[in-house]
């Protein structure tokens, strides 16, 4: 647990230490089994759930907003996959998950320089041919970031960027 806050903090304030954060965060969530406790627990966050009945083919992460200069990664901590995103975009996930539960942490990995500011937002959708078919959670964002530096920090969770949700992916009847 005193990595994950070192690595929050570092990944909070400007300065040489946090581009070496910064890369490796996503190695972090890959090979430390205890990291999704651990954030869970450092950033006082619940993961949203999401079950999704119809299979793996066709479903993916639609990236909607990111921040001008930043850079996010998604990590699938249960199939030690990463996939990440400079601008918008579609991740196909039906590689990067399993029938079962799937933990999946997005995650800032690089900041424009401005730490008061970035916003994400990722959606669950399944495409097919390239055309989104069903977007679930109704619509809205399953993970998403937003810090614009006028709200006070109420927790580390405002600064780090980081967010959770477990994908839950049930066996066909």
């Amino acid at each position: 647990m005193a990595i994950l806050f070192m690595v929050i903090l570092m990944l909070s304030f400007p300065g040489s230490n946090d581009t070496y954060a910064r890369e490796n965060i996503v190695d972090y969530f890959l090979n430390n089994p205890n990291a999704w406790e651990d954030t869970k627990r450092v950033t006082h966050t619940t993961p949203l759930k999401i079950v999704v009945a119809d299979g793996m083919d066709g479903l993916g992460f639609e990236l909607k907003e990111i921040s001008e200069g930043d850079k996010v990664a998604l990590v699938f901590i249960d199939t030690k996959k990463s996939e990440t995103f400079q601008q918008r975009g579609f991740c196909d996930a039906s590689d990067k998950l399993r029938k079962g539960n799937n933990r999946i942490v997005a995650v800032m990995a690089r900041n424009a320089g401005d730490r008061t500011r970035f916003h994400y937002t990722f959606l669950l959708q399944r495409n097919i041919n390239d055309v989104p078919v069903t977007v679930y959670n109704n619509g809205n964002a399953i993970l998403e970031s937003l810090y614009d530096g006028s709200l006070p920090v109420k927790d580390i969770s405002n600064l780090s960027g980081i967010r959770l949700c477990e994908i839950e992916i049930p066996e066909k009847q």
